[in-house]
């Protein structure tokens, strides 16, 4: 009987396809990335459609646009536009449960900040891109429940904080905004805006429950919890501002809700003048929106 040895790999043999498999790899994870962050720009857009019919809801039994934050005050707290969408959000529960029909956000006066608590801390998939890799509790903003979706409240941003002040947009403080008032074209105005939440770029986002008054430290009214104007830095999309809108997509940009409840993607290179344009409602400037998005 004759007998023959078994062969084996050799070393470069095995090195050679280590070596194929590493390849494969490597070409292989950017196409799993390519398709994970397309299917996460999906849900973002998704949720952008759901805010906007929200908004065309609320308006519906209202006759309105939410306000940005209600309160009789320029610096106490009040509940977000957000919150108040969270009916016509399928959220009925946290709506209730946080008492935004039945309660005040915060305290009344002296210039109290509200805390968070296990409502209002309540991760809400609606109100985050899964782009963002932040955290679910806003540490910058009281480690209230993060939200990736600010409201525009127009172009003309005050120096100084005013009561009810209108800056041009659709929310702001106590705003009452309807649609003949938006002459410019529902179709034609931005109402929210995508920010994303980055510790280490200084990019904020903002939270869903509401604005939290008066910050004692730099004494100044924290708008920026649930909206912000838009000048060229906060326009420059992924630009330096802490409030600037922005997002952890690729291609770089940023998902904008429009007054008729479209959803449309801003490119990152688009021209900053142009999203100042959408954010006023009868500013009289006509965009063409294909100017915004690839």
């Amino acid at each position: 009987m004759s007998w023959s040895p078994r062969r084996a790999f050799t070393l470069i043999e095995l090195l050679v396809v280590i070596a194929i498999i590493a390849i494969l790899i490597a070409l292989l994870v950017p196409a799993v990335q390519k398709v994970r962050e397309s299917a996460a720009r999906t849900q973002c857009q998704n949720n952008g459609k759901q805010i906007g019919l929200a908004l065309q809801n609320y308006y519906g039994t209202n006759k309105r646009f939410p306000a940005a934050w209600e309160n009789p005050s320029n610096y106490d707290p009040g509940w977000a536009w957000s919150a108040r969408l969270l009916p016509f959000l399928e959220q009925t529960t946290v709506y209730d449960g946080a008492g935004v029909a039945t309660q005040l956000f915060g305290p009344a006066g002296g210039f109290a900040v509200p805390a968070a608590n296990g409502i209002t801390q309540k991760e809400l998939k609606v109100f985050r891109c899964p782009s963002d890799t932040g955290p679910a509790l806003n540490s910058t903003r009281g480690n209230f429940a993060t939200s990736n979706y600010r409201a525009v409240s127009g172009a003309n941003g005050p120096a100084l904080a005013y009561v009810d002040y209108d800056m041009g947009g659709v929310m702001y403080q106590n705003s009452k905004i309807k649609f003949e008032m938006i002459t410019d074209g529902s179709s034609n105005t931005i109402c929210v805006g995508e920010c994303m939440l980055d510790d280490v770029t200084g990019r904020k986002a903002c939270i869903w429950a509401g604005m939290r008054g008066l910050d004692p430290t730099a004494n100044s009214v924290l708008w920026s919890d649930v909206m912000w104007y838009v000048d060229t830095a906060t326009a420059t999309i992924n630009g330096t501002a802490s409030q600037a809108f922005s997002s952890r997509h690729n291609p770089g940009g940023a998902f904008f809700v429009f007054c008729d409840g479209t959803v449309r993607f801003a490119q990152q290179a688009v021209n900053p003048n142009l999203i100042i344009a959408l954010a006023g409602r009868n500013d009289n400037v006509s965009v063409n929106l294909g100017e915004i998005a690839p």
